[in-house]
């Protein structure tokens, strides 16, 4: 039986595995397109979470790179880490890292021009009336229940009944 593997940071499963090596990889090349200042910061910040969530016990196969890493952060994870240091950093720039790494950090949501049916929430009422118009008297079903001193009652245990 194989084990599943845990985020370290969030504590869900990952199946999918790509390392945060090569997810830094990525980022890294384009923060040295639009920011190349940042990129030797980028280093030094990946290396910090590198060393905090390593660890011996643990190690998964990346499917990009088909390492085996000992650093097991899921992909959302690690980039809202970097979305939040470079937040830090330039806000503009992380709206830009938004874009390409959407995980919608921002909470804008990803589809803005749809507009979703009014979804209310299902609540169950209970009715006035029985549903299956059964009598809780005798549990017959009929269709001429009428409510009698707080029970539903058929015609025949209505006519039963003693009158005040």
């Amino acid at each position: 039986m194989e084990e599943t593997i845990i985020c370290k940071l969030c504590l869900e499963p990952i199946y999918n595995f790509i390392c945060i090596n090569c997810l830094q990889k990525s980022i890294s090349r384009w923060l040295s397109s639009v920011r190349p200042k940042l990129t030797d910061k980028l280093k030094t910040f990946h290396s910090s979470l590198l060393e905090k969530f390593s660890s011996d016990q643990t190690k998964e196969f990346c499917i990009k790179c088909k390492n085996i890493i000992n650093t097991v952060v899921c992909p959302y994870c690690y980039v809202k880490e970097i979305f939040w240091w470079i937040f830090d950093e330039d806000v503009g720039l992380s709206k830009e890292l938004n874009k390409f790494f959407n995980f919608d950090f921002m909470g804008v949501g990803y589809l803005k021009n749809i507009e979703t049916r009014n979804l209310a929430p299902i609540i169950t009422y209970k009715t006035s009336k029985p549903d299956l118009n059964i009598c809780e008297n005798c549990d017959q079903v009929s269709d001429y229940l009428k409510k009698v001193n707080g029970v539903w009652l058929c015609e025949s245990c209505r006519d039963s009944e003693p009158s005040d």
